[in-house]
């Protein structure tokens, strides 16, 4: 199976917004809300350009719409690896410790295209262009016909956002790599591994040989791809089975996923503080698509994938990685890159522009 929308973006927004309508009303609502209170705010610039000097010749752009772990890990590790110039575009008010130094000046901008233009960028890369930021990053550097790169950030299904037109796919693996581009000739692609991955496997010295023996399952409600009837439904059942923890995802905050979790609760099921960081458990980890079964595997604990009356297209992702489902041997660990994908990464960076 190829991703159902390969190519439209807007098409792939239409499905997007098919999904969860309650928690979608429920944004909108508090969006209206938030902005009648903040007007003042809303006339602030939205950016901010964050800029490094380097060597001579074209500057990089990288466009970063998230601060999440799996973002920065895939875009701005490579930092210590790039010689060039680098410019870091990303929504105003966001933390990025990266980019604290003294190397580095700030810029609000408003209006990010006016101000690009003249900075003398030979490359753009980021997560893709489905988010404001990387929207914005990719239409600009199709009209200025300036090369782009979009790196793999997480395990992909066929409900991944289409990539941009022309770009370079930076993917963890061959196997990905023709999953994402799906028959497109317009994109290129090169494999170099997983920068979260890698990191989780030379943090594997420390997994302790005493390991916990009551599993955790990993919440997966919040994800658009399967209903909750499948994904709550998959973890109630595994749960009061194998006496379980359930780990909630931090984005299950929403009306139907409090409910579910309250259901879960009077059937006795546990939870665990989801604020616990992954690389710190020290038991057998669940889930029913979740890269963090992969980052379990390669950091030595036993994993599974766990899915009664999953599609086939889960069985196909389960495949594509190696997940092995439960009651079975565990997921072996992903086999790493001699060399770190961020290295690799800005190796490939520092040849374009």
């Amino acid at each position: 199976m190829a991703l159902i929308h390969p190519r439209s973006l807007e098409r792939w927004q239409e499905w997007q917004n098919s999904r969860h309508r309650a928690r979608q009303i429920k944004h909108t609502v508090t969006g209206v809300f938030r902005r009648r209170g903040d007007e003042a705010a809303s006339s602030a610039p939205g950016f901010v350009l964050h800029s490094r000097e380097g060597d001579a010749g074209p500057r990089l752009l990288i466009g970063l719409d998230s601060t999440s772990p799996t973002s920065r890990a895939s875009l701005l590790t490579a930092l210590p690896y790039v010689r060039r110039g680098v410019d870091v575009l990303a929504p105003a008010g966001v933390d990025l410790p990266e980019l604290s130094g003294s190397d580095w000046t700030h810029q609000n901008v408003a209006i990010p295209q006016a101000v690009l233009r003249g900075l003398g960028i030979g490359s753009v890369i980021t997560l893709g262009w489905h988010l404001e930021v990387g929207r914005i990053v990719h239409e600009w550097a199709l009209a200025e016909e300036i090369s782009g790169a979009v790196v793999q950030h997480g395990a992909l299904t066929p409900f991944a956002p289409p990539l941009p037109p022309r770009i370079t796919l930076l993917a963890w693996s061959d196997a990905d790599a023709e999953f994402y581009r799906s028959g497109r000739q317009d994109i290129e692609t090169r494999a170099v591994g997983s920068q979260l991955l890698w990191q989780a496997a030379h943090e594997s010295e420390d997994t302790p040989a005493d390991l916990e023996e009551r599993p955790v399952f990993l919440g997966q409600m919040h994800g658009a791809e399967l209903s909750r009837r499948i994904t709550a439904g998959a973890a109630t059942t595994f749960c009061r089975a194998e006496n379980a923890l359930y780990r909630p995802h931090p984005a299950e905050t929403d009306a139907l996923s409090r409910v579910a979790h309250s259901v879960m609760a009077r059937r006795g099921i546990e939870f665990q503080d989801s604020a616990i960081p992954l690389h710190e458990l020290r038991g057998p980890v669940v889930g029913v698509f979740s890269t963090g079964v992969l980052e379990a595997a390669v950091r030595g604990l036993p994993a599974w994938v766990y899915g009664p009356r999953t599609p086939t297209w889960v069985h196909e992702f389960w495949d594509r990685y190696g997940m092995r489902t439960w009651g079975g041997d565990p997921t072996p660990a992903p086999v790493q890159p001699a060399d770190e994908p961020s290295r690799l990464i800005a190796q490939i960076l520092e040849g374009a522009g």
